[in-house]
């Protein structure tokens, strides 16, 4: 049709004008909207220890992926798993969590499975840790390792500590001056060690003995928590003389005073594995697992474990270690100190309550 000979009515042409209008404002918002939608950078929420990644390699997976990774904090396990409980395992996509919370996570439906084929760089790490704890190799990523022990002040206090047994039959002038970390599990624990029992018998008799020794210990011990690691740390002031607390921890305690030592006791202490998880309700799986391999590269690896002065269990990241880390005993125990450590195990659910029930009026 000749568009010249084509004369609209006039009483009909005001309302195609307005269908004409209105047609175009609902397209331009609905294309508007997607366009917003394009746009929109995913968020990722990474649940974790504070100051628990290398400097930098958050925001270069951030700049890389155009995503956002939004880091929620705890200050110990026990908050972490508490705050999981609450939202039923939801608001979540990467979580940090202890070798021994793997299967206790599975069975409350918290966490899916990895597939090795999503996780590449899972071939670097060292086996023993992949299969450290039932279920690991399946569901978690070890980021990185270490030991707790015995940190406490030479200058203030005379005796070459050693073991397990000093510290848990305490010298008189340690009162009011200790440290016990905050879990039932390492307070308890250790003083089965110290008694020369195993960190998780299963003898209700050995726990009883334990928990004796803990409550005689409770007028010497100043608090049950966590030693600071800056400038206001009690231990660095000299308001703490002595207390558990992680091998790396101690490393930054020693920086700003020289005078405090770490020692892991005769008797072993603890062998800690960090791990990361892939929450179940998460609402992009891919971008999680690609967060956590990126977070498992060697340099990424390399740089957190130098940075936070933990051990890698990535052996291409080792490679990258100057030699001096990688010969600090504090780091890298040697084998026969870590032969008479052990790694934290579920126990016996009546274990357990003994244990639980026992601290809780320790700490009243």
């Amino acid at each position: 049709m000749d568009n010249k000979n084509c004369i609209w009515p006039t009483a009909i042409l005001p309302v195609v004008l307005m269908h004409f209008c209105v047609a175009f404002f609902i397209t331009t918002a609905i294309q508007g909207d997607r366009t917003a939608m394009a746009g929109e950078r995913p968020e990722l929420v990474f649940y974790n220890w504070t100051a628990y990644v290398g400097k930098g390699i958050i925001e270069n997976f951030e700049k890389t992926r155009n995503v956002t990774i939004r880091q929620k904090y705890f200050q110990s396990s026990d908050e972490r798993d508490e705050q999981v409980a609450r939202t039923k395992g939801k608001g979540f996509d990467v979580i940090m969590i202890n070798g021994n919370d793997v299967v206790s996570y599975l069975r409350r439906g918290w966490i899916r499975p990895l597939g090795r084929q999503n996780i590449p760089n899972l071939a670097q790490m060292d086996g023993k840790w992949v299969t450290a704890w039932p279920k690991t190799e399946e569901y978690a990523v070890p980021y990185l390792w270490g030991t707790l022990g015995i940190v406490y002040r030479t200058d203030l206090i005379d005796d070459n500590i050693t073991s397990w047994a000093q510290f848990y039959q305490p010298k008189e002038a340690w009162r009011g001056k200790m440290m016990l970390v905050d879990i039932h599990r390492l307070g308890i624990g250790l003083a089965l060690k110290s008694l020369g029992h195993s960190l998780n018998t299963q003898d209700p008799k050995a726990v009883g003995e334990a928990i004796e020794l803990v409550q005689k210990q409770r007028p010497f011990v100043q608090t049950y928590g966590y030693l600071k690691t800056d400038a206001d740390s009690g231990i660095v002031s000299g308001n703490t003389w002595i207390g558990q607390t992680w091998n790396g921890d101690a490393l930054l305690l020693q920086k700003r005073n020289p005078a405090i030592r770490y020692v892991l006791p005769k008797e072993g202490g603890e062998i800690w594995v960090d791990y990361m998880v892939v929450a179940a309700n998460t609402k992009h799986p891919e971008l999680a697992y690609d967060f956590i391999n990126y977070l498992s590269e060697a340099s990424n690896s390399a740089q957190a474990a130098r940075e936070l002065e933990f051990a890698t269990p990535n052996n291409e990241a080792r490679r990258l270690l100057p030699k001096e880390m990688l010969e600090n005993t504090t780091i890298y125990p040697s084998e026969d100190a870590l032969k008479a450590s052990e790694m934290t195990q579920n126990v016996d659910p009546r274990i357990e309550k003994q244990m639980v029930e026992a601290w809780a009026l320790l700490k009243k």
